[in-house]
């Protein structure tokens, strides 16, 4: 098996988790890290023995020493990155949500249209297996016509902070909402709904909204960022999907391990831990893993395409327009 040269944009905690993972397979080496923020850029490089480091996205992305960009960065930095990566015959995954706005997110596709590289958007839900396993058997009929979808998702307090990302009906309920239209095949009709901030007037932290699509399929989304940070360590979703003949109930408990001595205690989702011996077989890992063995078998990625990933933002942003602000 070939070598693979991975760079990665964006060192936050997210971007520090793609490091744990890559850095972990074998026919991977992580030859160049980028961060606007010199000193982060340095200490990741030395925390995961990476040789090169940028400051600068379009010289990253054109770098000679890379073969495939992962793009963990700020939604409305993604094209910053994207863009001249694919331009320089790259391969690309990019974290949900594709983009901050509906063109820069068509400018990445029609871009990826004309480029060599593979390009697929990090909608990490799809390879979560209660969520595959409910497409499976929606797929194959077992509970009829979908009739209605019912999700809702929370984070906690202190990870998504004001100014640093979009509001929640566009950055989480979005996953939600790019499994009701993976599910369904439709797309959404109508939208209404309500929103409102708490902690910050720059954006909303709190949102709920109703849903018609296309097809008949009456939705709702919610979703908050005010969980409590001392609630257990992962991801409070749920989602249920009514048929004709059947429904589907998924949870994310934000815990289902807890460890206990007579000194304490703790519990975490295994879904979404940060432990690295638990989190070569997360979602995240089988995502990136799927990325890469397409770029070695030469095919496109197929579970989640870009063409998707931008349908899913188009609606997320319909939605959260048609919200209006409680005071």
């Amino acid at each position: 098996m070939r070598e693979l040269r991975v760079g990665i944009a964006g060192l936050g905690e997210f971007g520090e988790l793609y490091c744990t993972i890559l850095s972990r397979i074998p026919y991977v080496r992580i030859t160049r890290v980028c961060s606007r923020t010199a000193d982060r850029a340095q200490e990741i490089a030395a925390g995961y023995r990476v040789p090169k480091i940028s400051t600068d996205y379009a010289e990253f992305a054109q770098a000679e020493d890379t073969d495939i960009i992962c793009v963990v960065t700020l939604g409305r930095n993604h094209r910053d990155v994207v863009i001249p990566a694919l331009e320089a015959g790259k391969h690309v995954l990019v974290e949900k949500p594709i983009a901050d706005t509906v063109e820069d997110a068509q400018a990445m596709v029609d871009t990826a249209a004309k480029s060599p590289g593979k390009f697929m958007v990090a909608h990490i839900c799809r390879f979560m297996p209660p969520y595959l396993q409910a497409g499976e058997q929606i797929r194959a009929g077992r509970i009829g016509r979908i009739s209605a979808i019912h999700a809702c998702r929370n984070n906690h307090y202190s990870t998504l902070a004001p100014g640093r990302k979009k509001n929640p009906m566009r950055e989480t309920a979005i996953h939600d909402i790019d499994l009701a239209l993976w599910y369904t095949g439709s797309e959404v009709a109508e939208a209404h709904g309500y929103k409102r901030y708490n902690r910050s007037q720059a954006e909303a932290d709190s949102c709920s909204a109703v849903v018609k699509l296309i097809n008949g399929t009456i939705c709702t989304f919610s979703s908050s960022w005010l969980m409590r940070d001392a609630a257990s360590a992962g991801l409070d979703a749920s989602m249920k999907v009514i048929g004709t003949a059947g429904e589907v109930e998924i949870k994310m408990p934000p815990a289902n391990y807890r460890f206990i001595d007579d000194h304490c205690q703790s519990a975490f989702n295994l879904e979404t831990s940060l432990i690295p011996i638990i989190l070569k077989q997360s979602a995240l890992a089988r995502e990136i893993e799927y990325f890469l063995e397409c770029v070695l078998e030469d095919r496109m990625p197929q579970i989640i395409t870009p063409e998707e990933a931008v349908k899913a933002l188009r609606a997320a942003v319909n939605i959260d327009e048609r919200c209006t602000e409680v005071k």
